[in-house]
């Protein structure tokens, strides 16, 4: 009889609360699908109808003010394969987006794990390090052109003053620029990505570190074995970042190489405004250039893709 009871008094419960679960479920969707429309809906006015309309216009031949647009089909993507500025501006985007974030990171690991000692004045070093990125990218591109200047910049000066003018160089020549970009371009970004490296660590218990140090473990190995694990989700976060902006980065480059930018210091985004508007006299190459629009989109995804691919691992927690 016992058993029959307590049967009775169980099983009623559960079938309840089965029951009230799926209908909750089911209710918060009806509660939830609403308030996401609202956003569905700008996102697909903002995004994903430009992005429609963009590979309609790569497939034509159109300057911008015609009515009419003229069907090429893929006329422009078959043009990119011939053509050189197209190759030397991709060519310049990978090289910058790897060398780039590869020093970046280097550097963040570096300040990172410097900071996580105790060391005098490092939220001064900390406001230094990230005071590149609340300048506006115009800023700092005149910052590094009168830099990079041969005749009197600073750096051409300083190093004749301390005796290695023999090191001294065209900075901004063809040869160069490329490199000389990438150092600008790191030096402004490097600090935007450590403060967010370091906002994961500052998440870390402290408990992890004292038992690693408890156990004997060097700076290094509680930095390797310890720390990276601990951040990695943020770090692939930042990583995915820096590819995103490093792949549209535009305005520090047309301000470091201004009023001439040579063919040579071209990325895909340059590369876009230069056959869209033109630079010393109009182009309108629309088509084309709607169609390098899709190339770097379709950049983008893939590599965004590929990092959420290579870096998935099981999250830690704590």
């Amino acid at each position: 009889m016992s058993e029959l009871t307590t049967r009775s008094a169980i099983s009623p419960p559960r079938a309840r609360r089965r029951f009230k679960g799926t209908v909750g479920r089911a209710g918060r969707r009806k509660v939830v699908l609403p308030f996401l429309l609202p956003a569905l809906l700008v996102y697909s006015v903002v995004f994903v109808y430009p992005a429609v309309q963009a590979l309609w216009i790569s497939l034509h031949e159109w300057n911008g003010f015609q009515q009419d647009m003229v069907y090429i089909g893929l006329g422009n993507f078959t043009r990119m394969v011939g053509d050189a500025t197209f190759w030397s501006a991709l060519q310049n985007t990978l090289l910058i987006t790897v060398v780039g974030g590869a020093s970046i990171f280097v550097l963040v690991f570096f300040f990172s794990a410097s900071l996580q000692r105790k060391i005098p004045g490092k939220k001064f070093f900390r406001a230094v390090i990230f005071f590149p990125v609340i300048l506006p990218g115009v800023g700092v591109g005149l910052i590094w052109q009168f830099i990079f200047n041969n005749s009197w910049g600073p750096l051409s000066e300083g190093l004749k003053a301390i005796g290695l003018g023999f090191l001294d160089r065209a900075w901004l020549a063809p040869e160069n620029i490329v490199s000389s970009l990438t150092v600008a371009i790191v030096w402004t970004f490097v600090g935007y990505y450590l403060i967010i490296v370091l906002a994961g660590i500052a998440k870390i218990p402290i408990t992890y570190f004292e038992a690693a140090r408890i156990d004997g473990a060097s700076e290094w190995r509680i930095f390797r074995s310890v720390t990276i694990p601990m951040v990695w989700d943020v770090l692939i976060v930042a990583v995915t970042l820096w590819v995103i902006s490093a792949l549209k980065i535009f305005d520090l480059i047309i301000a470091t190489t201004y009023p001439s930018p040579p063919r040579g210091s071209f990325t895909l985004t340059v590369f876009v405004w230069e056959r869209a508007v033109g630079m010393y006299t109009p182009v309108f190459q629309l088509g084309y250039a709607t169609a390098l629009g899709v190339v770097l989109l379709i950049l983008v995804v893939v590599s965004v893709a590929v990092i959420r691919t290579v870096s998935r691992r099981d999250a830690l927690e704590y």
